[in-house]
């Protein structure tokens, strides 16, 4: 039974997350959710409270398939510390720029206006966890003595936006194009580059 109703609550996520893609969170309700489930609305009322709590698992369920095989490269304590830059900086400039990240990054900032919850709940269960992730890292590398002492929290941040930089604001307004790949790299390799010069500490003769 726990099997058949996990099985039906991930089928419901997968088309919430659709739903609110092609029609925005606004426009979607709960009544045309479970018309797509095919189900009452009593039926998806006994998974989710609320629209709201529906949201948070269609962004936990885009984090979880999309963002965290790339903080998986932080799962080994012993890597190279310029070696995981470079990894982590190539796979989140891939990230950022996949359309679905994008769409689901243009939902929340669009919709956060009349629903500041929504806005809460696409940071908390997306990217916040992402960020803490990193923060986590960064701050084991620094008290090893191989990042410079600074915020670790800030150093996250800062990394992300490097990663950020280039194509992705433009992907935002609605650019039609994707980049390449030589410009990603282009884009990951400086990201990394420019993370290291800042604040790696040289190694000690």
């Amino acid at each position: 039974m726990r099997k058949k109703t996990q099985s039906k609550r991930e089928e419901i996520v997968a088309i919430a997350r659709a739903a609110f893609l092609d029609g925005g969170y606004s426009a979607t309700s709960m009544a045309s959710i479970a018309a797509l489930v095919g189900g009452s609305k009593g039926t998806l009322y006994g998974y989710f409270s609320s629209k709201e709590e529906l949201f948070g698992a269609v962004v936990r369920d885009v984090s979880e398939e999309h963002g965290l095989p790339v903080l998986a490269l932080l799962d080994d304590p012993q890597a190279d510390l310029a070696e995981t830059i470079f990894a982590l900086a190539r796979a989140l400039t891939r990230f950022f720029v996949m359309p679905e990240a994008i769409a689901h990054y243009r939902l929340a900032v669009g919709e956060s206006g009349r629903f500041p919850k929504l806005g809460q709940i696409f940071f908390e269960q997306g990217q916040k966890e992402g960020e803490d992730m990193v923060t986590a890292w960064l701050e084991e590398r620094i008290a090893r003595g191989q990042l410079a002492a600074r915020p670790p929290r800030l150093l996250a941040q800062q990394f992300v936006a490097l990663c950020r930089a280039g194509p992705w604001n433009a992907l935002l307004m609605g650019a039609p194009e994707q980049p390449g790949e030589a410009q990603l790299e282009e884009l990951a390799t400086l990201a990394a580059q420019t993370f290291l010069a800042a604040h790696a500490r040289p190694h000690p003769e």
